[in-house]
């Protein structure tokens, strides 16, 4: 059994490989797999640890004290109104919702994930190279969004712009090796899954490679 499991895995492996030579069937043949294997997969993962654990169960064991939960359950119920032309208004609360929420994520993950941290990282004492760096970098990257046009009649007003232009141009090079690093790191992560493919079909399937 452990043998097919690794018959199967090289030779999905050899149809995605087959990309190499164009889109071809049999590539089509092992997406349309991981497609489907992935859709089976978080299907599972919703109805078993979403649907029943956290709505269904505490319904069925305390309807009284878990009243609330009807209000997801109709949302819910709603969304399937969108399957019909005629029906499709009555879900656009629950798509509402559900655009609103994740707005509310994104941008509070945003600040309190990236933005926020970033910037508590540049209140250090400037008395290194390193610390120095990341204060002229973070606050340059973030100078080299701004986009404001100074009056003409105030001299410290023009003043402090050209500092800022100067500033952001600076912080558009930190930018740049930013994306640079992150491409550099998505270049390796292919690489590496590469290389353990490589060695699956080598070793563990051929067994050229002991």
């Amino acid at each position: 059994m452990d043998w097919i499991g690794v018959s199967v895995g090289a030779i999905l492996t050899l149809l995605v490989f087959s990309y190499l030579l164009g889109d071809t069937p049999l590539f089509r043949i092992a997406q349309a797999i991981f497609v489907g294997v992935a859709i089976g997969y978080a299907a599972t993962i919703a109805i078993n640890l979403v649907l029943w654990n956290r709505l269904f169960e505490p319904l069925t064991r305390d309807l009284g004290a878990n009243w609330h939960l009807f209000v997801p359950l109709v949302l819910g119920v709603l969304l399937f109104a969108k399957l019909r032309a005629d029906w499709a208004p009555l879900g656009n609360l629950s798509v509402a919702f559900l655009f609103g929420v994740g707005s509310a994520l994104a941008i509070g993950g945003a600040l309190r994930g990236a933005l926020v941290p970033q910037l508590l990282a540049t209140l250090v004492p400037l008395t290194s190279f390193d610390n120095v760096l990341v204060f002229v970098g973070t606050i340059g990257a973030l100078l080299s969004f701004r986009f404001v046009q100074p009056s003409p009649n105030q001299r410290s007003t023009r003043a402090l712009d050209g500092l800022a232009r100067a500033w952001g141009a600076i912080g558009r090079w930190f930018v740049l090796a930013a994306f640079g690093a992150m491409f550099a790191d998505i270049a390796v992560s292919r690489i590496s899954i590469l290389v353990s493919r490589m060695y699956y079909l080598l070793h563990d399937w051929l067994q050229i490679i002991q």
